[in-house]
């Protein structure tokens, strides 16, 4: 088992914490991007992929590790998929006999790969950042797991390097609409499956609405890709015209996001207020 070494980019460890924060009660993680260097692993982001979780438990939506990995090659990236992380909210940090086994997948297509597992309960209620866990772990031989030390990155010219690369990873409107689609319907997911168990909603009016916002979303983004199709072709048929208003694209892309989302969210409001006693 070869030695590694172990960096994190202040941003990404910031992500990691505030959505392990931020989720005390149930499990949540996803997948570790980075770079690997004579032995020397490099973690530039991470990407959230909870598809099901609980206390105990949570499994990932594997169509997101397609796309990550689709998306790497497309940039012509030297960059990976690392590893992966997780938490145990409440419980500490260890590696159960099901993350063993998963490490080792992770470790048999990529010999350097890591596994962190967070624990960030005592944070949320502290806000100290010597309560957050946060540890690194390797298995080896007899599946004995090992941990392995980190440090944050803290060279002014990496980190330049690093936030450059993130603020132009941000500034494409796919990502945009992916990333904040895919987050609304998972917070209105657990909202008004809250609302369900509060007994506020009919279990029969709550799949019905469930339905209902699911196709709302599912057109949301379908008319934001007609826009987003549309005004490419317009600026396709003139090259100059295409260079010189790139960023006016990108925002008037934007803003019809912004008001798509912005129906989106009335249409939810009615639903709920609909139901409400």
């Amino acid at each position: 088992m070869p030695k590694v070494n172990i960096e994190i980019s202040p941003l990404t460890f910031a992500k990691i914490i505030d959505w392990s924060s931020s989720n005390t009660e149930r499990e949540i993680g996803g997948y570790l991007i980075g770079l690997v260097s004579e032995n020397k692993v490099t973690i530039t982001d991470a990407i959230f992929a909870t598809a099901q979780s609980n206390p105990t438990f949570v499994s990932f939506d594997n169509m997101i590790q397609f796309k990550i990995i689709k998306e790497l090659e497309k940039k012509g990236s030297s960059e990976t998929i690392l590893g992966w992380f997780h938490t145990h909210p409440g419980m500490g940090c260890f590696l159960s006999g099901t993350d063993i086994a998963t490490q080792k997948v992770y470790q048999a297509l990529l010999p350097e790969a890591v596994a962190m597992v967070n624990d960030g309960n005592l944070f949320a209620q502290s806000r100290n950042q010597k309560d957050f866990k946060a540890h690194f772990y390797r298995v080896g031989k007899e599946n004995k797991y090992n941990e392995v030390s980190f440090g944050v990155i803290t060279d002014p010219n990496e980190l330049l390097d690093l936030l450059t690369d993130f603020v132009q990873a941000e500034e494409s409107v796919e990502n945009i609409v992916t990333s904040t689609v895919q987050h609304m319907s998972m917070n209105v997911k657990d909202f008004i499956e809250v609302i369900a168990e509060d007994k506020l909603v009919a279990k029969k009016a709550f799949d019905n609405e469930s339905t209902l916002i699911k196709k709302a979303i599912a057109q949301t983004r379908k008319d934001i890709e007609s826009k987003h199709n549309t005004l490419e072709k317009q600026l396709k048929d003139d090259s100059l015209k295409l260079k010189k208003n790139s960023r006016i694209f990108s925002l008037v892309t934007i803003i019809s996001l912004v008001f798509s989302l912005l129906s989106l969210a009335g249409i939810i409001t009615l639903i709920i207020l609909n139901y409400l006693p």
